[in-house]
């Protein structure tokens, strides 16, 4: 029997070069791969993280833009307030500095009570503080003779007003009324004398 030929001689180093050589393309190949997978895995997260973050973000920008459009506009309201308030103070000492500087100014609201309608009736008479009865009366003479109205001093009446009083009522055009009136006009209650005077 013819002997069977020899096994060829293990080459134990070509044998451990082409472990290597599988082991570093194996590893090589996972590398790549894992990267590969790990940077997408990666992109996802962090733009999912960064999505969510940037949407809080907005959130709270969206609060805070609307808390600054309140307080603003609860800033405009204070100065509106606070401006009218200015303006009525400052037209409350000019009104109180003009009469005193000319009291002529009462005629207007004395002409206006004697043609106001209805007109009163039963011995009208114009009250007056006693400062101001010589010049109606030296003013308004023929007006309030032809209507027969009578002039009254009254020192409970100040200075730049009066008072029309008949059997048939009373109309007030002293200062504090029609003070009254001009700021009821504006939506306000501020009084003829602030509180602050």
């Amino acid at each position: 029997m013819p002997s069977e030929p020899a096994p060829p001689p293990i080459d134990f180093e070509a044998l451990d070069a082409m472990r290597e050589g599988a082991r570093k393309e194996g590893y090589a190949q996972g590398y790549t791969q894992g990267q590969t997978q790990g940077y997408g895995d990666g992109h996802r997260e962090g733009y999912a993280r960064g999505l969510e973050a940037a949407r809080n973000e907005a959130t709270q920008l969206q609060a805070l833009a609307t808390n600054f459009r309140g307080a603003l506009g609860g800033v405009d309201d204070q100065v509106a307030r606070a401006l009218v308030s200015l303006a009525l103070d400052v037209a409350r000492q000019l009104v109180r500095s003009a009469l005193a500087d000319d009291p002529a100014l009462l005629l207007p609201a004395v002409r206006e009570l004697l043609t106001s309608e209805p007109a009163l009736c039963g011995s009208p008479s114009l009250l007056l503080h006693p400062d101001d009865v010589a010049l109606v009366e030296t003013h308004l003479h023929g007006e309030l003779a032809a209507a027969g109205w009578t002039v009254r001093a009254d020192p409970s009446v100040a200075r730049g007003g009066c008072i029309a009083s008949a059997a048939s009522g009373e109309r007030d055009a002293t200062l504090p009324t029609r003070w009254t009136r001009v700021v009821k006009a504006l939506g306000r209650d501020d009084p003829w004398e602030p509180p602050h005077a």
